[in-house]
Order: structure tokens, then C-alpha cells, then sequence
């Protein structure tokens, strides 16, 4: 059964606008109406809620990309071309962010943090510390492979991880200053956490949209979708016989 990515596209669009229009109408309701109604506070759509619809939509997209990046990545190694590994240890980071998006382990070590280090301030949600590590870490460990996909492309994943950990860890940081300074009841927290999931959304969109676009022939920018081939999965011994393009890091594109 093939898939279309354009149509994927349109529902994952139309869920997280869904999603957001939800949070945003309960956020108003809060402010202008309270939470002394049979409605309380409407926490099930809550963006800055654990176990709600926003953080089950938010670890849905992060499956899709680990799905999207599985899909490239085995294609890619199909034609030995290296570049899965670089599908591959993005596919891995977001099978394992869309588990902690569910189970919200990263909240778990908050406490222990503070407990020993003291943090305030910006780093009050003491998990920002040690995901800036990681962040970091990882990021130096893809940059060489990243640095291998058409401009367009990469440029288009940095976009959107730019945009999500902005979200997710600038505007976290504002949220936790505003929180140790006693200011979490405030408009200001709800419009820095209405910030924070709004960027995370919209760099989750970008981030799959580009992906996605890997499998539609007139936008693809890599592998055999790109030149128009037919699909070594899809019976072409001839293409899955040529070799990838070695140092273009475009798999699987055969040499011509």
C-alpha cells in the first residue's frame, strides 16, 4: 500500500491546528472566566499539562518523524549509502523523545537537580541543564552528516529544530524564571508557555513536512524519488544494483 504524503501533511496539519485552537480557547477561559464552572479548568487541553491532548499530540508527531526517518534511513542503507546513519540516530532521538513527550521522565530528575545543585532562575525546571548537554552532544554528532544533504533540505531541518528547542527549551527557561519568581498564576507565564507549545508544534510540522516531501517525486530532493527511478523495494534490480554517489550524501541516487 503506498502512502501520500501530501495527505499526511494535511492531517497532521489539520490535528495540531485543531490542537492549538483547543489550547488557546481554554487558556481564554481560564483568564476570562476562572475555573468556579462545571467546566473547571478544561486541564485535558491545558497546552502546558502533562497526560493531555496536547502531550499526546506533541509525542504523535515525534513518532511520525521516528517512523519518516526509519523509512529513509532503511532505504538508504538498502543502496549502501552512509547517510542512514544519520536517519537512523535522528530516528532513534525521536522514538525516544515521543516516549518521554508520553511519560514525562525528563520532569523526574527536576527536584533531584535542585535538590543538589540549587538552581534558579532560568534553570528552576532543572531539566533544561542537562538536555542542553545532551542537545549539544548530539548535535556535534550529526552536524558531519547533516552537513552532507542538499542545502535546501538540511537547512530546513535546522530550521525546524531551531523553531522546536526554541519552544522547548528557550521559552522553558522563561517559563521557569517567571515560576521561581512567583509569577506562575500570572498572563505573562500563559503567554510564555503559549509560546513555548506553539514553536514546538510548528517545528515538529516543519521538521515531518520536510521529510515527508522525501517521498513525493515533485519535491523530493534525495534518493531515487528525486531522479524520477523506480524504487529498489519496488521491484527495480537495476537501481538497487547501483552504487550510491559516494561524498554527495543524496542516497540512494545512482551514479550515473
Amino acid at each position: 500500500m503506498r502512502t501520500d504524503p501530501h495527505f499526511i501533511k494535511q492531517i497532521l496539519l489539520a490535528v495540531t491546528l485543531a490542537v492549538l485552537a483547543a489550547g488557546f480557547a481554554r487558556e481564554a477561559f481560564v483568564l476570562e472566566i476562572g475555573t468556579h464552572t462545571v467546566l473547571q479548568d478544561l486541564r485535558q487541553f491545558h497546552l502546558d499539562s502533562e497526560n493531555s491532548v496536547p502531550a499526546w499530540w506533541s509525542s504523535s508527531l515525534m513518532l511520525v518523524a521516528a517512523m519518516v526517518l526509519y523509512r529513509l534511513g532503511a532505504e538508504a542503507k538498502a543502496v549502501g549509502d552512509r547517510m542512514w546513519q544519520l536517519w537512523a540516530l535522528l530516528a532513534v532521538a525521536f522514538f525516544f523523545l515521543s516516549m518521554d513527550e508520553a511519560a514525562s521522565f525528563h520532569e523526574g530528575v527536576i527536584e533531584p537537580l535542585k535538590a543538589v545543585f540549587g538552581f534558579g532562575g532560568i534553570f528552576f525546571y532543572a531539566w533544561v541543564v542537562p538536555a542542553v548537554l545532551c542537545l549539544g552532544g548530539f548535535g556535534l554528532l550529526i552536524l558531519p552528516l547533516l552537513r552532507q544533504l542538499p542545502p535546501r533540505l538540511s537547512g530546513r531541518l535546522v530550521l525546524s529544530g531551531i523553531i522546536f528547542v526554541g519552544g522547548a527549551l528557550g521559552m522553558e527557561m522563561v517559563g521557569g524564571w517567571l515560576d521561581y519568581s512567583g509569577l506562575r498564576d500570572s498572563t505573562f507565564y500563559v503567554l510564555a508557555v503559549t509560546v513555548e507549545e506553539t514553536a514546538e508544534f510548528v517545528g515538529l510540522l516543519l521538521f515531518n513536512f520536510a521529510l515527508l516531501d522525501q517521498f513525493n517525486p515533485a519535491r523530493a530532493q534525495i534518493g531515487h524519488r528525486a531522479r524520477g527511478m523506480a524504487s529498489p523495494t519496488e521491484g527495480d534490480t537495476r537501481a538497487a544494483a547501483a552504487p550510491a554517489v559516494a561524498g554527495t550524501g543524496q542516497y540512494p541516487v545512482a551514479a550515473e
